[in-house]
């Protein structure tokens, strides 16, 4: 299966090896939600999946500086304040397609 014409190029410096595993994709579609694939058999402790969301939340803040020139701190806060909005208010509804299996 080919990736899908929207996906993020692995370009550009991404440091992909034989070893290399993919944790999570996620995907949104405007007005539709979104699709969170993860394959939960890949980091047995939860607590190391939780690591990993704290790097890309940092990685995000950075992109948002590169993207919208938003300061890194600015961008870090913002995102944070709706994980933790999201988390406490569970504004919507997720459903599971696929149960996790190793």
């Amino acid at each position: 299966m080919t990736d899908h014409p929207n996906a993020i190029a692995l370009d550009n410096g991404a440091q992909l090896t034989a070893d290399s595993v993919e944790v999570a994709r996620i995907w949104i579609t405007d007005g539709a939600g979104s699709n969170v694939l993860i394959d939960a058999g890949i980091l047995e402790d939860p607590t190391v999946f939780g690591y990993l969301l704290a790097d890309t939340i940092r990685h995000a803040a950075r992109a948002y500086v590169g993207t919208w020139g938003l300061a890194e701190d600015t961008a870090l806060q913002a995102i944070v304040d709706g994980v933790g909005t999201e988390l406490r208010e569970q504004f919507t509804t997720i459903t599971t397609i696929q149960e996790g299996m190793h």
